[in-house]
């Protein structure tokens, strides 16, 4: 068996869903036999991931599948190997770079305060 890392996409509604286009692109990790295996698990399991809620608005909240958009074979699972990457090349380089601040800055808030067992 071989590890894959497959790249979801969907788009997150709320509501009625008129507000700003939410896309959530998740990479997850499955086991198959080869490529073609893991592209028919993938879609098999596409829409098993999310269940709607409703939010503080009592509105409903659901991820719809729009595709898989990659497949690609984990040659060697160890600590450390690349599961994924992306290249940018954003048309407006100081609005990327505060995104990712904004990123980087809520990932920083969120470690700190985790609870060490």
């Amino acid at each position: 068996m071989k590890w894959f890392a497959v790249k979801y996409v969907y788009q997150i509604v709320s509501g009625e869903g008129s507000h700003a286009p939410q896309i959530d692109e998740q990479i997850r990790l499955l086991i198959s036999q080869n490529i073609s295996d893991a592209w028919s698990k993938a879609q098999a399991l596409a829409k098993k991931f999310h269940q709607s809620f409703k939010n503080i608005k009592g509105e409903e909240v659901r991820w719809d599948f729009l595709c898989i958009s990659d497949v690609k074979e984990i040659d060697l699972l160890e600590d450390g190997c690349e599961v994924n990457s992306v290249i940018h090349e954003p048309a407006d380089y100081k609005a990327f770079m505060d995104d990712v601040n904004r990123h980087k800055t809520f990932l920083a808030d969120v470690v700190e305060n985790v609870p060490i067992h």
